[in-house]
């Protein structure tokens, strides 16, 4: 993967998930739980991570036509598998009772939390596109 935008985001993923864990851990609220935050950051990391890698792989070899029907064909149900996979194991740590189900979506909030720090900090610190001079 060498988009350092993917790498950021999943870097803030982390981040975030550290800081809500210890936020979880310091209001100790019973229906929130640390191991649920924790659990879903976790997960929320694992998700990102492996699905930057698929399609960093899947378009990293793509010409101008695009992918061929046989690799998007892959791709496809790699996507398919990586989110059927996600829902298992969601539903599996909350039947279980490993985590509760507010704690678990506080922490998977972290995936989104990523991506909104990443898209501020490309907002606020890019450069501004050139401007095109009249004649």
């Amino acid at each position: 993967m060498k988009d350092k935008r993917l790498l950021r985001i999943n870097l803030f993923i982390l981040i975030i998930t550290a800081a809500l864990s210890l936020t979880a851990l310091l209001i100790d609220i019973e229906q929130i739980g640390v191991a649920g935050v924790a659990v879903g950051g976790i997960l929320a990391f694992a998700y990102f991570l492996t699905l930057s890698i698929l399609i960093s792989r899947a378009f990293g070899s793509a010409d101008a036509d695009g992918i061929e029907a046989k690799t998007a064909g892959k791709l496809g149900l790699m996507l398919l598998l990586l989110t059927l996979g996600l829902a298992v194991i969601t539903i599996a740590v909350i039947l279980t009772r490993i985590c509760q189900p507010f704690g678990f979506l506080i922490g998977f909030s972290a995936l989104f939390g990523g991506i909104a720090f990443e898209t501020m900090a490309f907002l606020v610190f890019s450069k501004p596109p050139a401007e095109a001079e009249s004649d």
